[in-house]
Parts: structure tokens; sequence; C-alpha cells
């Protein structure tokens, strides 16, 4: 991503009288009760970045139009409604402002808006809801609810929009205008291509999504499946039009079918052999293929999750963190909203309260009153606030929580990662040593496992010597009387000393550079802990200083950085 949101800013749009949200580029966790604001912003978003390719949008802000969004406790004369968004490219952090409003439409066919639209997606626990809808005796009919929250965010490999072109046709009327000859034979006609046209277009955009939400099941969701399980979703009846005037004009509407197999048995009926979590993790994977199929280019690309997890059970909604954390959705600036506080909670803990990437934000207020934003800070910004009041002790105290946060959720994915978890006993409490001694023994066991595995091969002292000295492996030197054992410890020693070479050069990547320059962080830590990042010794004789807050903040800053960096290349 090249360019994140900086600020938004809104006044006088449905719930929000006056509503300002720094975001300084970083992704959005958002707790709102209802009625606070929270679908509003959502809302906000989604208006903003479908201006960018409508002719018009002053009916949402006219205060005498009945499509008007504008909240109904404001003066519009003292406070029009607008939305205002500023975007700060990466690279060069040059801010762009771009605005909305009754006389001001400023992201009017703006490449930056009108890409951002095509590469961006909004998702909502609506989808979910409508995927259970389905009673044992029905067919599983998905094109009502593919219409309704897939098809508006998907384009066609030729940039078609694939709603507009469904809209021309929807009615299945042919020729409103009741032409008659010539005019009426031509409306029947172009009816007919325009209804061909959107069937060539569904065809692939459904069969991509199906290909892709498979790698999403079986990537996420297929561990503990007894047999293998297959989706299929298929348009198994296309839109048709058929006929030459009114009396014989049919318009068929498409059906989009979805059914799985299961050990290659043909299942039409999911909802009558499946449970509610496994019938879930199989939206799951339609929804967010439906989000990646047909990728357009974009130096702005968000995510917005209004209430999505909501409908999830709790090892479905961390299934659903790590898939938003995955690769796939790396590129995204994030916005995930919630009415559930302990969801909200949940999420803080699985992200860490200290990650700086993440702003965390709770909405206040009633609707007559407007929502008040309240930015939790993170307990790095706690700990600088402290500093900068002189409150060394407590500085040391709350850093101490933050090195606590950023090891536990390194240690939660490093351990899934690496399949190490054994490496220490853990009973109940783990002390910040052992979380020290743990994470540092993740970051280089794999090489002392790999040289491990070279100098315990049942190889005597002079043989090692042989391997590694300056002349190389002399066979004359060998000493075996038996000619085919000789040649098997030959065999052997060579082979060793080629292992050797590999684990060696390993250790020269980028990959093991990382992992050795977060091994050294770790050493940084712990020399502070003690003087630092213990509570009790902030009660001694020997004060703390100012420049040794100073020095920690910054080792600490770093070592969520860098145990970031390292993860991939465990």
């Amino acid at each position: 991503m090249k360019a994140r949101i900086q600020r938004i800013e809104i006044n006088n749009f449905k719930a929000f009288r006056q509503f300002r949200l720094d975001l300084d580029g970083r992704h959005l966790l958002l707790y709102g009760p209802n009625g606070s604001g929270k679908s509003s912003l959502y809302w906000a978003l989604y208006t903003f970045l479908q201006s960018g390719r409508k002719s018009s949008i002053s009916k949402y802000f006219d205060p005498t139009d009945k499509e008007r969004l504008l909240n109904i406790y404001e003066d519009e004369n003292t406070n029009p409604g607008s939305i205002s968004i500023t975007f700060r490219n990466q690279k060069t952090k040059n801010d762009t402002t771009y605005s909305i409003n009754l006389s001001n439409h400023s992201t009017k066919g703006k490449p930056d808006i009108t890409k951002a639209e095509l590469a961006s997606d909004f998702v909502t626990y609506r989808f979910f809801f409508g995927f259970s809808d389905f009673k044992n005796s029905q067919d599983f009919d998905l094109w009502p609810l593919f219409l309704q929250e897939i098809l508006p965010f998907c384009r066609s490999t030729s940039g078609t929009n694939p709603l507009e072109a469904w809209q021309d046709i929807e009615s299945g009327k042919a020729n409103p205008g009741a032409y008659k000859g010539r005019a009426g034979s031509q409306a029947y006609d172009s009816f007919r291509r325009a209804t061909e046209g959107f069937a060539s277009i569904l065809d692939p955009i459904v069969l991509s999504i199906s290909s892709r939400a498979q790698n999403f099941y079986d990537e996420f969701f297929s561990n503990n499946d007894p047999g293998k399980v297959e989706l299929e979703l298929i348009v198994k009846q296309r839109p048709k039009f058929e006929g030459s005037d009114r009396s014989s004009a049919k318009f068929t509407h498409p059906v989009i079918e979805f059914g799985i197999r299961v050990d290659g048995k043909q299942i039409h009926r999911p909802q009558s052999f499946l449970n509610e979590a496994k019938m879930t993790q199989l939206a799951l994977s339609i929804r967010f293929a439906a989000s990646l199929v047909n990728l357009h280019d974009s130096d702005i690309k968000m995510l917005v999750l209004d209430d999505l997890l909501v409908s999830l059970d709790m090892s479905n909604r961390m299934r659903v963190v790590e898939i938003l954390f995955s690769k796939d959705f790396a590129s995204y600036q994030k916005f995930i909203l919630t009415h559930d506080l302990g969801l909200f909670q949940e999420l803080r803990r699985h992200i860490g309260a200290s990650h700086s990437d993440w702003q965390y934000v709770t909405l206040r207020g009633n609707a007559q009153q407007g929502p008040s934003v309240n930015v939790a800070k993170s307990d790095l910004e706690v700990a600088q606030d402290y500093l900068s009041n002189d409150q060394l002790a407590e500085c040391g105290n709350r850093l101490r929580k933050c090195v606590e946060v950023i090891l536990e959720q390194f240690l939660i994915i490093a351990r899934d990662k690496t399949l190490h978890g054994d490496l220490i006993s853990r009973g109940e409490f783990a002390s910040l040593e052992s979380k020290i001694n743990e994470a540092k023994g993740l970051l280089c066991q794999q090489a002392l496992k790999d040289f491990a595995a070279v100098l315990q091969g049942d190889f005597t002292a002079d043989e090692f010597a042989a391997i590694l000295s300056e002349e190389g492996i002399d066979p004359t030197k060998v000493v075996w009387t038996d000619s085919k054992k000789k040649g098997k410890i030959i065999a052997r020693l060579m082979a060793a000393r080629k292992q050797l070479q590999d684990t060696t050069l390993h250790l020269l990547t980028e990959e093991a550079r990382k992992q050795l320059n977060a091994a050294k962080l770790l050493d940084e830590i712990k020399k502070i802990k003690n003087r630092i990042l213990n509570p009790a010794s902030h009660a001694g004789v020997t004060p703390l200083y100012t420049k040794e807050a100073e020095d920690a903040i910054k080792v600490v800053d770093q070592l969520r950085v860098t145990l970031d960096a390292v993860l991939p290349t465990l």
C-alpha cells in the first residue's frame, strides 16, 4: 500500500454532528454500542469511495432531498454536511485531502479514488446470516445474497461493473417503452445482448471465487476435517432472455448453487449435512475469496468489516483475525468495527495493546448529542507520557507491561509456526525472564538443530578434524581395512562437509540476520529488565535516570518492530 488514511473528518452526516479521527496511517479497531455512530462511519467510508465514479452526490447533503443522509439534530445552515479524508503517501509523506459535500465533489473522476473503490471491500455480518438462512428442504441458491453482498464489490477482468450491468436488465422488461415495429425489435435484441453480456461476466467471477474459496478453506479451516471437503460455487442457471414481443418475452433470473463434496461424494444441500460452525467456515472462505478475485492495483486499499465477527464463535473469530493478518490482506488498511465490547477487548489483546500500527477507539454518546471519540493509547505511548512528566518509576512499570505483551504475542504466533511449544515447560504463570528465554530459544533453535545434526552424526573427533581441515577430506588418510566400509565412511564425511557448509551459508542469509538481530535485542531487554523493568528496583536507593528510561523506550519500541519482521522467517 502506497497511501493510507491520515485523517477522517465528518460533519452533519448520519449519526455524526462533528467528528474527527486522526489515524496517522494506522489500522482501526473501533468499539461503539448500538446508536453510537459505528455504522455511520462504515457508511461514510463507503459513500466517500463510491463518490469517485458517481456523476453527483449532492442528494446525500441536500436538506430537501428524500435520500439525504444528514443528521436530523444538526442545523445544515451552520454546519453543512460533508465528508473529508486526508491520505498520506507512505513514501513521500505528502498529504492529499478530498472532500464531498453539497457544493464540492472533489473525488469525482479522480483516479486515486476510483481505483481505491475498485480495490477496497466492505463486509458485514449480513452475508453470514443469509448464508445460514436455508431450510433443509431448500436448494442452496446464493444468488439473492450474492447480489446484495458480493456483486457490488466485484469487477470483471475487462473492468466492467457487473452490478451496473445487472441493473440494466434486472427489471426483465425488454421494451418498457412499448415500441412497435423496427424500434420494438431493436429493443428486444438490445436487451437480449445485454442479458448475454451479463451472463458472460457472471460465469468467470463465480468460477474465480469458487477456486479461491477452496484455497482459503484448505489453508485455514480444513485441519480437523475427518474427510476431504471440496466446495463448489457454480452458475447453475444463467440469466436468459427469450422472445421478440410482449407475448413471447420471458426473462430467467440467475441461480448460483452452492454445494460440497465430502471424500468425493456430492452433497447439494450442505445445510442438512454440516453443523453451523462448519457452514460459517465455508461462508468465510467464499466471502474472503470474493474480496480477492480480480484484484485491481491501487495506491489505496481499504478493508472495512462492520460487526462481521459478532455472529461467529470464538474459534472462528480468531481464525478470521489470522486471515486478516495473512499475506493476502497485508496491503490493506483495515477497519474492524464492532458493538461487542468483549470482542473488542479480545481482539485488542490478540493484536497487542502496544502494537503501534493499530488505533484503538471507542465511541460514546447518543443520537442527539452525537458520538464522542476516545482514542486508547498504547502501553509505549503511556510510558512516554510518564517520561515526559518525570514519573520514571511509572514509566518503567508500563514498559515492563509493554514488553510482556510484545513477547506474549510473538510467542503465540512463533510457537504455532515452529511447533516448538514444548521448548520450555510453562505453568499458569510465566515470568518475564522465561518469556525472554523462550523467545530467544525459538529464534536460535533451528540453527542449533542444524549444527547438532552434523556434530552428533556419530563421527569421531579425528573424522571431524578431517571435515574441517584446510586440505579437505583425504581418502588416503582414512584408515579402514574393509574397503566397502571405508567407502561408506568417506561418503558420510563428504555429505557431512556439504551439510556443514549449507548450514553455515544459511546463517549468512537475510532471514538468519533478522533472527540474530532479534536475539541480540532480547539480550538488551535482559540487561534493562532488572534495572528498568523491575518494579521492586524502583524503590531502591539508587534512583532511575531520565536517560535510562529514554534508552529503554527506544529498545522496547525496536523490539516490537524487530520481532514483527522476524516472524515470517521462522
